[in-house]
């Protein structure tokens, strides 16, 4: 399986952190993540930037 793209992420991550990563690998796939706190927590959203035919990972 081709490697897309790695880092070395210290513990504990910051949320932000791993975003940016996310973005920087994966922004020319068509995909953009964004994060939010909610209810004490983060909310992770996964963005298209063109038509998707996949299906959702969210219940």
């Amino acid at each position: 399986m081709p490697e897309i793209a790695s880092a070395h992420l210290s513990d504990p991550v910051e949320p932000q952190t791993l975003v940016t990563f996310l973005n920087r690998a994966l922004k020319r796939r068509g995909l953009i993540f964004g994060i939010a706190r909610q209810d004490g927590g983060y909310l992770l959203t996964v963005y298209a930037t063109e038509p998707w035919s996949g299906e959702s990972g969210s219940d």
